[in-house]
């Protein structure tokens, strides 16, 4: 099963959400064809230590949105073949429609100088089928410079 990374950066602020990093199953695919997301990473670089937590998001989402571009996928194995069937797109500034959020599978209020990651236990990855979005989205206060990464299996 091959492995892939991809990771955006941009600056978040104000109070709407903001899709930082998206990735796609595309209706295309056969249903066979399943993402396995299995770990991810956000990192925030403020300038204000009292500035409030950022709200941080990965999440479905009910809609593509508009605009966005194509985000650059690496093999984590580089006798994999190159990620087909997926399409990774981000930053926020680049959207210019944000997707609908829809389900929420993770959520944490981190200060905006610090990061989290987290690697999904083999088993728990959370799936992406065929026509289904999932994204890195954040909610900033204060304007904060923000990288995502997501890291998935594709073939299930």
């Amino acid at each position: 099963m091959a492995r892939y990374t991809a990771s955006a950066d941009d600056v978040a602020s104000g109070t709407a959400s903001k899709t930082i990093l998206q990735i796609t199953n595309p209706a295309t695919n056969p249903a066979s064809h399943r993402i396995a997301i299995y770990g991810y990473r956000v990192s925030y670089r403020g300038t204000a230590s009292t500035a409030q937590p950022v709200r941080t998001l990965i999440a479905r989402q009910s809609t593509a949105g508009a605009g966005g571009v194509n985000v650059p996928v690496a093999k984590l194995d580089p006798s994999s073949p190159d990620s087909a069937m997926t399409a990774v797109k981000g930053p926020a500034a680049a959207w210019a429609t944000e997707p609908t959020l829809g389900d929420i599978w993770s959520a944490q209020r981190l200060h905006p100088q610090s990061g989290m990651g987290e690697f999904i236990p083999l088993g728990d990855e959370v799936i992406v089928a065929p026509g289904g979005w999932l994204a890195v989205v954040v909610v900033a206060a204060a304007t904060v410079d923000v990288t995502a990464q997501l890291y998935w299996r594709e073939g299930h």
